[in-house]
């Protein structure tokens, strides 16, 4: 019994050597020796300033046109991208609400799912979203909506907004057809230098 404790103290100490070996030469590593060798010119930190940077040396200077300066000096990152779905209603708006009261999603496990509610969400305290939106279920008629969007995320430096879209005429089971908000999109885009892709 005694040899068992003694070689299992042994292993336990070389195991935490081991660990402590590996966190001491994670440390040694240099953001160079990492992920930003295999992506040129993607930043990890795009928003630091030039003063946090280590070295001139191991600085990763951007595309030119990978960003630009807007008019109040606030910069926008192009290789940043952000998913923005334009299918959301209200009943100020739209009469009715749209996709905030779409069916609860049952867990994959059936013993799970029964414990949980079943139907429909009903807005406006109840959405189906994982979170509450600051602006509350808005419309993305909402013209109001749209400019508060492109505000935030111009502050959060993002260059490209990811519009998802169906063709015209076509919607998903819980929604309605919105091609006609894409020109408005894309003004607002347009205003706060913010590009804008479809998938």
């Amino acid at each position: 019994m005694a040899r068992l404790r003694r070689k299992a103290c042994i292993a336990l100490f070389l195991f935490t050597l081991f660990i402590f070996g590996t966190m001491m030469g994670l440390r040694t590593l240099k953001p160079s020796d990492g992920f930003s060798d295999l992506a040129p010119g993607l930043e990890l930190m795009p928003f630091a300033e030039q003063s946090e940077r280590r070295s001139v040396s191991n600085e990763v200077v951007p595309h030119p046109q990978s960003t630009v300066e807007t008019p109040d000096q606030t910069k926008v990152y192009y290789d940043l991208h952000i998913f923005y779905y334009m299918w959301y209603g209200n009943p100020k708006f739209d009469g009715n609400y749209i996709h905030w009261d779409h069916v609860m999603v049952p867990h994959w496990d059936p013993k799970i799912s029964a414990s949980y509610p079943k139907g429909r969400h009903s807005p406006p305290e109840d959405i189906g979203s994982s979170f509450y939106p600051e602006l509350g279920p808005y419309s993305s008629k909402d013209p109001e909506v749209l400019e508060e969007h492109m505000k935030q995320l111009r502050a959060a430096a993002i260059g490209v907004l990811v519009l998802s879209w169906y063709p015209p005429g076509t919607a998903d089971e819980n929604g309605e057809a919105v091609e006609d908000l894409v020109p408005l999109i894309l003004n607002a885009a347009l205003r706060y230098n913010i590009k804008v892709t479809t998938v």
